[in-house]
């Protein structure tokens, strides 16, 4: 995303006499050369003065300063320079006091988000020396780390992702406070951790992130049914860019019993959907191993099972991070390629009204016999409403009790 939106609204509110920057991530991706995806910006602005100056606003956060300011179809977050009051819930200040950009700047998290950018005079403000953290390589908290971690203990989190995605180091205390406060995490809302394990597995680099939640000991607080093993991490390594949340858990959990990862799923509030893709990945992917001796029937009704290209890639990564034989995933591959929907799931040749009109009575054999004409069918035995009736007649009887 290009800046020049935010740039015009840091250009307003510096001509209406107050100090606008741009901070946090977006900083930190430019110093790196990376394009931002969004721009947050601070300034000395009350909320209310923002509101009048924008028309199109959402007061998503006023009493602690912050205001959403949509400008060229764009949204972007402009928060008022603050410091925090006390911490009562581990997450969000009782109140905030509005102050300077410095004071601002300290009550952040890390020094490598602790950055501000002028984008008028072109230059970086760093008050937290972020920049050489960049180029070192470091994630540092800003100040005193468990001072920071006791504020919001989702940063603990953060320092794994950060860490993991940008392939840093974590400084010395600011690791060992995320360690002896690994408990802490047990806090914080399960939404929220969720959603950054969820980050740490989509990010680009799920294996490293994994296991510094394991060497932190925060696996063992947020998911102690997972066991950490080679061949997870193995798996892990293979993790595809930009999976889906629901397959990345998957993933995560493949080792895991079935019964298992329900329990984990439902307890992290993933959407019913979700928790149906990831606990089918993971109670299917042996199944896989036995592609090359289904019948065409077996194997095109496991080709149903919703997103199958998920299911094959989830057994193909679990193969190769075990040194597996993938002959049974490459042929259930080719035959999912070559059958056509229509193959896969046609449409019903006979259905129990057919079996009523042949005298049938309706009962338990109405799906015995529907089955095996579906198998015929699938086998391709069977192509026409008139020869499956003439195959129910010629192998059931409809007087027989």
């Amino acid at each position: 995303m290009k800046p020049d939106s935010a740039v015009e609204i840091i250009r307003k509110l510096r001509g209406a006499g107050h100090e606008a920057y741009m901070v946090g991530g977006c900083v930190r991706d430019m110093v790196m050369g990376i394009e931002p995806s969004d721009y947050d910006i601070a300034t000395s602005a009350r909320p209310e003065e923002i509101i009048r100056m924008f028309p199109r606003t959402e007061a998503i956060g006023a009493q602690f300063g912050v205001v959403l300011v949509i400008h060229r179809g764009h949204a972007f977050e402009v928060a008022t320079f603050r410091s925090d009051e006390a911490y009562v819930d581990g997450r969000r200040p009782t109140g905030v006091v509005f102050t300077d950009a410095k004071t601002d700047v300290l009550r952040r998290d890390f020094t490598i988000n602790g950055l501000l950018f002028d984008p008028i005079e072109n230059r970086v403000i760093d008050y937290v020396s972020g920049q050489e953290d960049i180029r070192n390589k470091i994630v540092r908290a800003i100040g005193d780390p468990q001072r920071r971690f006791e504020e919001d203990k989702l940063r603990i989190l953060r320092a794994v992702r950060f860490g993991a995605r940008l392939g840093y180091s974590i400084e010395p205390k600011t690791w060992e406070a995320a360690c002896r406060m690994a408990d802490r995490i047990r806090q914080v809302s399960i939404e929220r951790i969720r959603e950054e394990i969820l980050r740490i597995l989509t990010e680009g680099e799920a294996a490293r992130g994994c296991r510094m939640l394991h060497e932190a000991g925060l696996r063992a607080q947020i998911l102690p049914e997972v066991e950490w093993t080679t061949h997870l991490e193995n798996s892990l390594k293979r993790m595809p860019p930009g999976p889906a949340p629901d397959f990345a858990m998957a993933l995560l959990l493949h080792e895991t019993p079935p019964p298992i990862v329900a329990n984990i799923v439902e307890r992290m509030k993933f959407s019913n959907a979700e928790i149906g893709h990831i606990v089918a990945l993971v109670e299917n992917r042996p199944r896989m191993g036995e592609a090359r001796t289904m019948s065409a029937a077996a194997l095109k009704r496991f080709f149903r099972l919703p997103r199958f290209a998920d299911h094959l890639e989830l057994a193909r990564i679990c193969t190769v991070a075990s040194g597996g034989d993938l002959r049974d995933v490459e042929y259930a591959a080719r035959m999912f390629q070559g059958w056509s929907q229509e193959e896969i799931s046609p449409r019903p040749l006979i259905t129990g009204d057919d079996l009523i009109a042949l005298g049938f009575k309706p009962g338990p054999l109405f799906k015995v016999i529907l089955t095996r004409v579906e198998d015929e069918q699938l086998e391709g035995r069977l192509n026409a409403r008139e020869a499956a009736i003439d195959f129910v007649l010629a192998n059931y009887n409809p007087d027989a009790p």
